[in-house]
C-alpha cells in the first residue's frame, strides 16, 4: 500500500513539473506583458512586449506588442528608446491601427526632450514634422483636437526656447549672438504679447552689453510705456541695471 501511495505522489509531481515547464503562448506572454503595463510596471512590460515582438514576429499582435513596447519606454520618460520603437512600428507595419497613435506620441517624445535640451531647437522642429504628417495622413481622425493642442504647446515652446536661448547668450556676454534670436521673437511671434515683451527686454540687456546707453533707455521708456505687470519685477531690475551701466 505505501508503495502504491509512493508512486502516485511521484506520478503526481512528475505532471506537475512538465505542467510548469509547459512553453509560454503568445497570448499569455502578451497578457502578462499588458497586465504589467497597466501596473505602471513600463521596465518589465517593456522587456516583455520586445520578447514577443522577436519570439512572435508573424503573430497577429505583433503590431500591438511593438506599438505598446513604445508606450512603455514613453511612459518611462525613456524618450529616445520610445521614439526609436515609434519608428519601427510605422516603417514596419504602415497599415496598423497604431501608426495614427506613433506619430502624435512620437511629437510629444520630441516635445517633452524640448525641455531639456538647452540651446537645440531640433526636437521642436522634429515634433511639428511628425504633427504635419499626422495630419496629412489622417485628416479626418477623432484626435485632431488634440493635434491643435499640440500645436498651441508646440508654438509656445517654441518662442519660450528662443528667449532662453538669448537669455543665455547674454548670461556668458555674446549679445550679438543673443539678438539673432530675439529677432527671431519679433519675427516669428509678433502677436505674442508676453514674449516680445520678454525678447524687448533682453534687447535692452543687449544694448546695454554693447555699451549702446541711447538705445538702451528709448527702448527702455517704450516697455514701461506698455506696463506690463507680468514682467515689473524684471523691468525695475533692467532700470536698476541700466542707471549703473549708463552713469555719465
Amino acid at each position: 500500500m505505501k508503495r502504491v501511495f509512493f508512486l502516485l505522489l511521484v506520478f503526481s509531481l512528475s505532471c506537475q513539473a512538465r505542467k510548469a515547464k509547459a512553453p509560454e503562448t503568445s497570448d499569455s506572454l502578451f497578457n502578462r506583458a499588458m497586465e504589467y503595463f497597466q501596473r505602471r510596471k513600463y521596465s518589465r512590460s517593456a522587456e516583455l512586449f520586445k520578447e514577443f515582438v522577436f519570439k512572435y514576429p508573424l503573430s497577429d499582435s505583433v503590431d500591438a506588442a511593438q506599438y505598446y513596447l513604445a508606450k512603455s519606454y514613453k511612459d518611462a520618460k525613456n524618450y529616445d528608446d520610445a521614439i526609436t520603437e515609434y519608428l519601427f512600428l510605422i516603417n514596419t507595419f504602415p497599415t496598423s491601427e497604431y501608426v495614427a497613435n506613433s506619430y502624435l506620441e512620437l511629437a510629444e517624445c520630441y516635445m517633452e526632450k524640448s525641455k531639456t535640451i538647452s540651446r537645440d531647437t531640433e526636437s521642436i522642429n522634429e515634433a511639428k514634422r511628425y504633427i504635419n504628417e499626422f495630419k496629412n495622413r489622417f485628416p479626418d481622425n477623432p484626435q485632431m483636437e488634440k493635434v491643435r493642442e499640440l500645436e498651441k504647446a508646440l508654438y509656445r515652446r517654441k518662442g519660450l526656447k528662443y528667449v532662453y536661448i538669448a537669455e543665455t547668450y547674454l548670461r556668458i556676454g555674446h549679445p550679438e549672438a543673443a539678438d539673432v534670436y530675439i529677432n527671431l521673437v519679433f519675427e516669428e511671434f509678433p502677436e505674442d504679447d508676453s514674449l516680445v515683451n520678454a525678447a524687448n527686454l533682453l534687447k535692452v540687456r543687449s544694448y546695454l552689453l554693447k555699451k549702446e546707453c541711447d538705445s538702451a533707455k528709448v527702448l527702455f521708456a517704450e516697455i514701461k510705456e506698455a506696463n506690463d505687470k507680468a514682467f515689473q519685477k524684471r523691468i525695475n531690475k533692467t532700470a536698476k541695471e541700466i542707471e549703473r551701466k549708463c552713469k555719465k
